[in-house]
Formats: C-alpha cells, structure tokens, sequence
C-alpha cells in the first residue's frame, strides 16, 4: 500500500498538484486486529486538526460496491461532515473504464504463460 501511495502522490507532485495524505485501512469486521490506523480513528483526528476539505482515495478497490458505496460514501461521508470535515468526496472505481480493463486482459495474458493449463479451458 505504501509503494502504491508514494506513486500516486510522486505523479499528482509531478502534476503540481502538491497535497497532503494519509493512508488509512477501513475494514475491521471481526475479532481479529486490522491494519492501523483505522479509516474512521484518521477523519476524526484530521477533522479535530481542521482539516475541511477530504478526498477518500480507495485505492484497494477496482470496482464500485457496497464498501465504496456504503461505508465511504456515506458512514465516512457523515463522520467527517460530524468532524467538522465541510466538503467530502470520493475518487471513483476504474470499473469498466475501457484503459484499465485493456491493462487488465494484458496482465492476464502475461500471466497465462506461468499459471500452465487453465480450470475448464
């Protein structure tokens, strides 16, 4: 996730958009302790720091659902607006966007060659 977010912020620098992050881990269903800090920990302490404006990067997820949908839309949406957070937004999923699947047949073509003969082909 680091490697992940230091490209993504070195290409927005390289675009002159300069800006501050924090990397978060939203899921924590169950009794096992989840990658921190907690999405939910990180906008109320960013909210009690002033920050106004946040834009949710999910950079884990392709496509929209009940996670994007739901809990980042707007449970997150609402706990910041009750941090003091004044505007909120969300990147949106690559879903069907025609560049990312044509980068997504070629990574499993590429792959093809070490996974031998395919279940059901």
């Amino acid at each position: 996730m680091e490697e992940c977010v230091a490209l993504i912020m070195a290409e927005l620098q390289r675009r002159g958009r300069a800006n501050e992050h924090t990397l978060a881990y939203q899921s924590r269903v169950g009794p096992v302790e989840w990658l921190q800090p907690y999405t939910d920990d990180s906008i109320r302490a960013l909210g009690q720091r002033g920050v106004h404006s946040m834009l949710a990067v999910p950079i884990s997820f392709v496509s929209e659902h009940i996670e994007t949908l739901e809990e980042i839309d707007m449970e997150y949406r609402e706990l910041a607006l009750e941090s003091g957070v004044q505007r909120w937004g969300r990147v949106p999923a690559l879903n069907t966007n025609a560049r990312f699947i044509e980068d997504l047949a070629d990574a499993v073509v590429e792959a093809l060659p070490y996974v031998g003969v395919i279940a059901g082909a």
